[in-house]
Formats: structure tokens, sequence, C-alpha cells
């Protein structure tokens, strides 16, 4: 009772704005036929300045695809973390590059000296041990490992490293030794000075950057957030479906003539191939299960020329829009006309006559044991009531309840009664509504 009250409020509302247009949806209009012409169409455009768009002809095509299967996915956590790790790990394998070479060229002095060592205290003939220095040089140029003599002082610099030359004033050309040169004898004291300079070669340490402590730090995150879930992926099954596809070349406009329908969904189109997806020039509906549903979702309508297999894809819908807006205005007007419309109003107002005979009747009961109390109200007591008279007024009551219902039914059709509304009087817009009212506020007699 309650909802069959909440919904004659709702009417009363919609009586009392007395409304010139007509109201439809969509929905309902895709469901009726709908006539177009050259002429209207053009009217339409020029009426309300619409921009050019395209009109394709549409075919269905049978092509290939993939369904989806159930299988685990990675979870959008962890593919973001996966994503940060991505971008930081540069910095994180440029330090462990760093450290590598550092630990490499550490070695490669440890060699260094010992090779001199052993050339030094070897007593094998000269052409025999040379090879010693012929792999300590190429480990030193391999490092960039420099002995530089500069006026009798001698500096380690690594030529990986820029030179300070901004502090260097030394004027006197410096000298490198080298521990070997080709056809040519090292002298021991050099490689003596080379030994005892490599031994206090400091390396330094790689900066631990930004991006390579976040690098650790999300290592460590990843390690607590839950790697995969139960999701959709594509399936190896090849199957076959049938989907629209536009033409190549648009249609003018004045191809739209006749008995049209639109379809109830919008589609979008697709420009480029997608494998086992989409190919290019399919039309796909927003809840297509290959469709990412983070994109914006661009649709336009689908019309199909009654009694044929004709459809055209319209990529404007302001004119379907406007055009539906202006044919539906002009069924409006002539809707009083229609025999639909007679028949619908002779039964709304013979129910609306019928059930205010069982409001007059429960009110012809009720005036006759209604008082005035203390402060001037009018009261009745239902206990007063004859048993006659309490099953006429329950009769009545149920009675009035039927034929609400009915009422309730022929309002559903909204064109009929919105064009009623819009023609009758305030006092006859609410009459439902009223006898709505009455009867729940009203009780039964017992």
């Amino acid at each position: 009772m309650k909802k069959h009250y909440q919904k004659y409020c709702r009417h009363l509302a919609y009586a009392i704005i007395s409304t010139s247009s007509f109201l439809f949806t969509t929905e309902t209009f895709s469901q009726e036929t709908f006539t177009i012409t050259p002429e209207l169409s053009k009217k339409i455009i020029e009426t309300y300045k619409l921009e050019s768009f395209k009109i394709y002809p549409v075919t269905l095509q049978e092509v290939d695809y993939k369904t989806f299967d159930t299988a685990q996915v990675l979870t959008a956590e962890y593919k973001k973390q996966q994503h940060r790790l991505e971008e930081y790990k540069p910095a994180f394998d440029e330090h462990n590059n760093a450290l590598k070479e550092n630990s490499e060229k550490q070695d490669a002095i440890k060699i260094i000296s010992q090779n001199i060592d052993t050339f030094l205290s070897s007593d094998e003939k000269y052409e025999i041990k040379e090879k010693l220095l012929i792999d300590s040089q190429a480990l030193a140029d391999k490092y960039g490992i420099k002995i530089l003599v500069d006026d009798n002082r001698i500096k380690l610099q690594s030529i990986l490293t820029t030179p300070d030359t901004k502090n260097n004033t030394a004027s006197t050309p410096q000298k490198q030794i080298l521990i070997y040169e080709k056809d040519k004898r090292v002298n021991k004291n050099d490689l003596r000075t080379f030994k005892i300079e490599i031994s206090h070669y400091k390396i330094v340490e790689p900066e631990k950057t930004h991006n390579y402590r976040m690098y650790l730090e999300v290592s460590k995150e990843i390690l607590h957030v839950p790697k995969t879930e139960t999701g959709r992926v594509l399936s190896d099954k090849i199957t076959k479906k049938s989907v629209y596809v536009i033409k190549e070349n648009p249609v003018d406009i004045t191809t739209l003539s006749g008995d049209f329908i639109e379809l109830t969904e919008k589609y979008s189109l697709i420009t480029n191939d997608v494998a086992y997806k989409f190919v290019k020039n399919e039309l796909i509906i927003q809840s297509n299960e290959h469709y990412n549903q983070r994109d914006e979702f661009i649709g336009f309508p689908i019309i199909k020329k009654s009694g044929t297999d004709e459809l055209y894809y319209i990529m404007s819908n302001q004119f379907t829009l406007q055009l539906t807006g202006v044919l539906e205005r002009a069924k409006f007007q002539n809707l009083g006309n229609t025999t639909e419309y007679k028949t619908w109003k002779s039964k709304y107002l013979t129910l609306l006559q019928s059930a205010q005979t069982n409001v007059n009747s429960c009110n012809a009961i009720i005036g006759k044991h209604t008082y005035l109390n203390r402060i001037g109200q009018k009261k009745y007591n239902t206990d007063t009531f004859t048993k006659q008279e309490k099953s006429s007024f329950n009769q009545n009551l149920d009675s009035l309840k039927g034929k609400l219902e009915k009422i309730g039914e022929l309002e559903s059709e909204r064109d009929n009664l919105s064009f009623y509304n819009n023609k009758a009087t305030d006092l006859e817009a609410v009459k439902s509504y009223n006898l709505s009212t009455y009867y729940n506020t009203t009780s039964r007699c017992y």
C-alpha cells in the first residue's frame, strides 16, 4: 500500500507541472519505427546547426577471435610495484656495475704488484719473464691505471676520473711510467716506483643515489604484495563470430529515406586490426569483452531500414537526438486524434468516475456518523456503523483499490498520460492522486 501511495505522489508532481513536450526515452524510441526523409534530415542539420558527420553502410562479417579463459594473473598492485622497480633499476645496475668494476680493478692492482715482484726477483732471462710485464701493462691499460712523474713527484691517476685541470699549475711536462714498452727494456727503478704507487691506490665507492635506495626499498615492499589473483586471459582457442563492420566509403545523408529503427546499443569504431580481438572498421559495444573499460568510449547509433537488411552507422548523436525529438513532438501533437489514445482516455475517465462513486458511497456512510469535537473538528467513529454499513464501506474500499490498480496500469502508458495531463485542468490532472490519497488515509471497518 505504501508503494502504491508513493507512486501516486510522483504522479501528482508530474500532473501539476504542465508539459508541452512529449516525454520519451531513447530505449523506448529504439523499439519504434520512425520515418526519415532527405528534407527532414536537411532541416534538422540547418535548424540545429549540426557539425558535419559521416554515415557508413554496415555489414555483418564473420571473423576469427579468441575467447577468454580464467587463470592466475598479476595483481594491479604487483604490476604497479614492478613498474617502480623498472623505473629505479638503471640506477641499481649502474651502482652494481661500478662495484664490480672497482673489485676487478682491485684484483688487477694485486696481479700487477705480484707480477712486478716476480719479475724483479726472477733470475730467468728477460725475454722469458717479459710476458709478466706485457700482461701487467694490459691490465693497467684496461682499468686506466697510470703512473705520472712530474718534478720528481709521483701521482696516480685513473683515466676514468676527470683530471683536475683547474688546480693543475704544473708547467713541466709529465712523464708516464710504463710497465712495458715494445722493443724497449723497462727500468727496474720505474717498476719499483710503479709498485709503490699502486699500493696506495684508493678505490672510490660509487654513490648510493636516491633511485638506488628506492630500488632496494621497493624490492622489500614487493615481497609483501599479493602477486596473483584470478583473472581473465586470452585462450589459445580460435572461434568464429559475426560482427558489425562499416564499409570503407561513406554515403550521402540523402541515402536515408524510409522507415527505420534504431538499435538499442551505441557502437564505437575500431580503426586498426588487433589480432584475434578486433578487425579494422569493426563496430563494438562498450560491454565487449575485449574492450579496455579504462578507455573513453565514444559510441554512435546504428539504424536499420524496415523490411530490409540495410544498416547505417550515424556518427552524430546530436542528429539522432534532434531527429527523435522532432518526430516525437509531431507524434505528440497528433496523438489526440488517434484511436489508441481515444480508447485509452475513455477507459481512464470511466475508471476515475467509477472510483469516485466508491469514494462517494464511503463518504455518505461517514456523513451519517460525523460529529464535531470540542475544538470544532469533524470526527467519526466506525464503531457506530451498523453491520450493513460496515460491509458496504469495506466493499467500496476494496473496489476502489482494484480500480486504482487499473488506473495505475493505464498511467504507465506515459505517452497517453502526458497528452491527457497537458490538455486537462489542474483539478482533472490530480483526480487519480486524490483518489489514491483517500484510499491510503481511510481504514477498513472491523
